[in-house]
């Protein structure tokens, strides 16, 4: 898959409301359409899917947490390591993970999770990054209701993340643009994060692989590792039980077969394929939706791009 060599990492210098979510991963199974994209090794540890070892940091609390750099374009470059990071939300670190993270030196921070889910589960960081950008949403509530309309079946609930997916695009405008306009101000690396690190910060990271030039096939790669690097199926009812989500979704929860569930909870490659396409149906490819959607300018592309491929 043409990886570039992995350096040491840098020196020093409510996705869903947050407990339903975990309960929806735990369901997703093991069930992957394609092999994780290889990687230098770097890890022994066996709980980590065979070839993501080396991108991910190894953190008990937050297992999704990982780079994405190395993988290659298809101009025969590579992301460059250690630039920018994907993960879930890090109200579990422990303190060793909380090290590793203060390691790495993070200049900035996406945080797209809705107000509730930050107040519910506040992040755990040894000492917050400077940049720590907040998505101006307050609440997840009206995005269950879209997904969860018609999840009485696994269609229903498929049809609904697919649905879910093809608005995220322009659905988080402002907070795409955000996260590009700091990687073109060179404020690295940056680290892209919601509640399971799946949905808002697949469609993020996702977007931006695709504007350097990974191929699609790899976006949808680094996409479904989420699925086989996701918390384990622990604890799930009182998680469920504690989710900062409303009356109305936590019955509608409680009641959908687990089949639906299964799929809400999927990393499925369809999933990630309609919020692509539904970029290039809108705006008729990625440099548009970079430039018409999320107002980017000419220069600005052009220095992501060498800010984060060598």
């Amino acid at each position: 898959m043409g990886l570039g060599a992995r350096p040491n990492h840098l020196p020093r210098s409510r996705c869903l409301a947050a407990a339903v979510y975990s309960v929806l991963l735990s369901l997703a199974g093991s069930a992957v359409a394609a092999d994780a994209p290889s990687a230098p090794p770097a890890s022994s540890n066996s709980s980590i899917p065979p070839g993501s070892a080396s991108r991910t940091l190894g953190l008990a609390g937050a297992p999704n947490f990982r780079d994405i750099g190395g993988y290659a374009t298809v101009d025969g470059h590579h992301v460059r390591w250690n630039r920018v990071y994907r993960s879930s939300e890090l109200s579990h670190l422990t303190a060793d993970d909380a090290q590793k993270v203060d390691a790495l030196d993070l200049a900035s921070v996406l945080d797209l999770r809705t107000a509730n889910e930050r107040e519910a589960s506040p992040s755990a960081w040894l000492h917050p990054p400077g940049d720590i950008y907040q998505s101006p949403k307050e609440t997840l509530a009206p995005v269950m209701h879209l997904i969860l309309d018609d999840a009485g079946s696994a269609d229903g609930a498929r049809m609904g993340m697919i649905k879910f997916y093809a608005e995220m695009p322009d659905m988080y405008r402002s907070e795409y643009a955000a996260m590009f306009r700091r990687v073109a101000a060179g404020d690295l690396p940056i680290l892209v994060h919601c509640t399971a690190g799946k949905d808002r910060t697949g469609v993020a990271v996702a977007v931006l692989m695709t504007s350097i030039g990974v191929s699609r096939n790899l976006v949808i790669e680094d996409y479904q590792l989420t699925e086989r690097l996701g918390p384990a199926p622990t604890d799930a009812g009182k998680r469920a039980a504690a989710a900062p989500s409303d009356a109305k979704t936590q019955d509608t929860l409680a009641h959908l077969p687990e089949e639906s569930r299964r799929a809400l909870g999927r990393a499925a490659p369809e999933y990630i394929q309609a919020a692509l396409d539904s970029i290039d149906r809108e705006y008729g490819s990625s440099d548009a939706y970079l430039e018409h959607g999320l107002g980017l300018s000419k220069t600005e592309i052009t220095a992501v791009r060498a800010a984060l491929v060598e």
